[in-house]
C-alpha cells in the first residue's frame, strides 16, 4: 500500500473514531442525561420518608381519644457504605446502642436489595439516651441517620379498642388491592375499626427529608424537604364518659354491650370485653406473640358484631309475627306445667314449677317458654322468618366498622340444603324461643329493638363527620332509614306497653330505675356450657332515645348481670343526656 492510501486510511479510522465518540457523548449527555443525572444525585443524597400525622380521633362532644406522638427511628442507608467489613462495623456498633443483634438487620439489609437506595428501620421509639448514644458515634457509622416520626397514640389505652382499631405497616396482600389508591410499601395502614374504615381520610400525604451525604455516607446538610400532610380529623358518635361506664361494667366478663339512639342509629357506646391496648403496634409485634394474646379470649374479636343465639329476646319478634298474623287469640289462656310434652320430647320452662295460666302478652311479662313453644309451632318457620327479616335479622346492618357478621334466620329451605334434612316440629319449638338455627350479632338486636321503640329503622354508625385540619367539612354520615316495624301500629304500641311491663314487674324488673321507665326484655340463650345471658330494653319509654344491648358470654341469667350493667347504664343517662331539657314522663 503507497503513502497516499495509508494517509486516507488513517484519516477515515479518525473519522469513524470520532463519529463513534461523538455519537457516544450524544447518548450520554443529551439521551440518557435524565438517568445519569437521577443516578449521580442518588450518590450524593438520600430521602428520609417524613411520615404524615394520621387525623385526630374525637368523641361526639370533642374529647381527644386517639391522637399522635412523636418517636425517635433510626435508619441505615446501606449503599452509604463501602464495603462488607464496613458494613459488619457499623451494625456491630449500632446494635452494642439500640439491642438488635446484626444478623436481624442483615436480614432486613438482604430482604432490601432491590431497593437500595431506600433507608432501613433499625428500630422505633428510641429513649434520649439512646439518641444521644448515636449521634455522639455518628462520625464513626456512616450511613446510619436519626430521624422523628409520629406515630399512633391511644390515650386511653383499652377503651373501645374494637371501635377504634389500630395501625400498622401494610401487607403485601393489602398492597396488592389498594396500590391503586396511592398506597406504597412500607404504608402505614389502619388494620380494624375505625382506623381501617376512615383510613383514606386520616391517613394524610407523607412528606420526605432529602439530606445531601458526603464521600463516607454521612449526612452532610438537608439540602430539600416535602412537608407532609396531616390526615382528617374524625368525630365519633361515642360518648367518651358513657363508654368508660360500659366499659367498667364489663370488666372481668366476655361480652358486649351497645348504647345506641334509635332515632338515627348513632352509637353511643361500644364496648366488647377482653379487650386490648391498640398501643402495643406503634412496633411490629411478633407473630406469636400476636397468636398468643388472641388465644386469651380472643380480644381483637368485637363480640358486638358476632354471632350468638338470642334466647328469649327473639320472643318479641315471635309475638311481632302472632299479633300481626292473629295466630292466637289474645284471652286466649296458656297453661304452663313447667314443661311441654312434644312427641319423646319433654320440653322445659325456665320456671320449674311453671307459671300456671296466662295470655300470650302475661307469657312475654314472665318470659314463659311453654307460651312461646306453642306460639313457635302456631307460627312456624314462614311467619317466624318472614317477621325476623321484617326486623332486620339475617343480613348486616351496614355499620361502618370491619368484621360485622350476618347471622342466620332459617327456613325450611335453608335447613334442607345446609343439613340436607326436613324441618320437623321440635325445629319451630327451639325457634320461638330464639334457640335451634338461629344466630343473630348484638348490633342487629339492636336495630330489633330500635325498630320496636320508634317504629323505624337506621344503619348504625360510629361516625358523625370529617373535616380537614382547616376545619373543612370532607365526609359527613347522614342518618339512613333502611326499613320500618312490620306491624300495625295497634300491634306495635300493644307490644311496646307489654314490654314496659317486662321491666316495670316481670323478669326484667332488676334494670327498673325511677324516672327513666324502660320496655325490654330478658334472654338466656342455651349453648355449650353455662347460658349466655342478655337484656336489651330502650328508653325512656314515652319517647325512646336510646336503645341498650347488654350481652355477657356464659352469665347465665339476663336478669341479673345484664339487667344490672342496662341499670348503670339508665341511671347514667338520667343524669348525663345530651338532652337536660327532656321531659321524661313516667310510665
Amino acid at each position: 500500500m503507497d503513502r497516499e492510501n495509508q494517509t486516507r486510511l488513517f484519516v477515515t479510522l479518525l473519522f469513524i473514531i470520532f463519529i463513534v465518540l461523538f455519537g457516544r457523548l450524544w447518548q450520554l449527555q443529551v439521551l440518557e442525561f435524565s438517568s445519569y443525572s437521577t443516578l449521580s444525585k442518588e450518590n450524593t443524597t438520600r430521602t428520609i420518608p417524613t411520615l404524615a400525622p394520621r387525623g385526630i380521633i374525637y368523641d361526639r362532644h370533642g374529647k381527644v381519644i386517639v391522637a399522635n406522638r412523636a418517636i425517635f427511628s433510626v435508619y441505615l442507608f446501606p449503599s452509604s457504605i463501602d464495603n462488607q467489613d464496613e458494613l459488619k462495623k457499623v451494625l456491630t456498633s449500632v446494635s452494642r446502642i439500640v439491642g438488635i443483634p446484626p444478623e436481624k438487620m442483615m436480614k432486613k439489609i438482604s430482604e432490601n436489595k432491590s431497593r437500595p437506595f431506600e433507608p432501613i428501620l433499625v428500630k422505633d421509639d428510641l429513649s434520649i439516651r439512646t439518641v444521644t448514644a448515636l449521634e455522639e458515634r455518628q462520625h464513626s457509622m456512616p450511613g446510619v441517620v436519626i430521624n422523628v416520626r409520629p406515630v399512633r397514640y391511644y390515650p386511653y389505652k383499652n377503651l373501645a379498642a374494637q371501635v377504634l382499631g389500630f395501625v400498622g405497616e401494610i401487607t403485601k396482600e393489602e398492597l396488592n388491592q389498594l396500590r391503586e389508591q396511592g398506597y406504597n410499601l412500607k404504608d402505614n395502614i389502619g388494620k380494624e375499626g375505625i382506623e381501617n374504615t376512615y383510613d383514606k381520610y386520616l391517613r394524610g400525604i407523607d412528606g420526605g427529608q432529602q439530606l445531601e451525604i458526603d464521600v463516607s455516607g454521612r449526612p452532610v446538610r438537608t439540602v430539600g424537604a416535602l412537608d407532609p400532610v396531616p390526615g382528617s380529623d374524625v368525630e365519633l358518635t361515642i360518648d367518651l364518659e358513657l363508654q368508660k361506664l360500659v366499659e367498667k361494667n364489663l370488666e372481668g366478663k366476655r361480652g358486649a354491650v351497645i348504647v345506641m339512639d334509635p332515632r338515627n342509629g348513632e352509637i353511643l357506646a361500644m364496648a366488647s370485653h377482653p379487650s386490648y391496648d391498640p398501643n402495643i403496634f406503634a412496633a411490629p409485634m411478633d407473630k406469636r406473640e400476636w397468636e398468643r394474646m388472641d388465644r386469651e379470649g380472643h380480644p381483637f374479636l368485637n363480640r358486638a358484631l358476632s354471632t350468638y343465639p338470642p334466647g328469649s329476646t327473639f320472643k318479641v319478634v315471635n309475638l311481632s309475627a302472632t299479633l300481626q298474623e292473629r295466630t292466637e287469640k289474645l284471652d286466649e289462656m296458656i297453661e304452663c306445667k313447667g314443661y311441654y310434652i312434644l312427641g319423646n320430647r319433654k320440653a322445659l320452662c325456665w320456671k320449674a314449677t311453671g307459671h300456671g295460666k296466662l295470655n300470650i302478652l302475661e307469657g312475654l311479662v314472665q318470659s314463659c317458654d311453654i307460651v312461646f313453644y306453642q306460639l313457635g309451632l302456631k307460627n312456624g318457620p314462614s311467619l317466624l322468618s318472614k317477621y325476623a327479616k321484617g326486623y332486620g335479622l339475617g343480613e348486616r346492618t351496614g355499620i361502618d366498622l370491619p368484621g360485622e357478621l350476618s347471622g342466620v334466620v332459617p327456613t325450611e329451605e335453608w335447613k334442607k340444603r345446609v343439613y340436607k334434612d326436613v324441618w320437623v316440629k321440635g325445629d319451630s319449638i327451639n325457634y320461638g324461643i330464639g334457640q335451634g338455627f338461629l344466630i343473630v350479632t348484638p348490633i342487629q338486636m339492636a336495630n330489633v329493638y330500635g325498630t320496636i321503640a320508634t317504629g323505624k329503622r337506621y344503619v348504625p354508625h360510629v361516625v358523625l363527620d370529617v373535616k380537614s385540619r382547616e376545619g373543612k367539612e370532607v365526609f359527613k354520615f347522614k342518618p339512613s332509614e333502611t326499613g320500618s316495624i312490620p306491624i300495625s301500629t295497634e300491634n306495635a304500641d300493644l307490644l311496646r306497653d307489654t314490654m314496659r311491663q317486662v321491666v316495670k314487674r316481670g323478669t326484667g324488673i332488676a334494670a327498673e330505675v325511677k324516672d327513666m321507665p324502660a320496655a325490654g326484655k330478658t334472654g338466656t340463650a342455651e349453648n355449650p356450657g353455662k347460658a349466655h345471658a342478655w337484656f336489651m330494653c330502650f328508653a325512656p319509654y314515652s319517647s325512646p332515645e336510646i336503645v341498650i344491648i347488654s350481652f355477657v358470654e356464659h352469665g347465665e341469667h339476663g336478669d341479673r348481670v345484664t339487667a344490672y350493667i342496662a341499670r348503670e347504664v339508665l341511671k347514667w343517662y338520667k343524669d348525663n343526656s345530651d338532652n337536660k331539657e327532656t321531659k321524661v314522663i313516667k310510665g
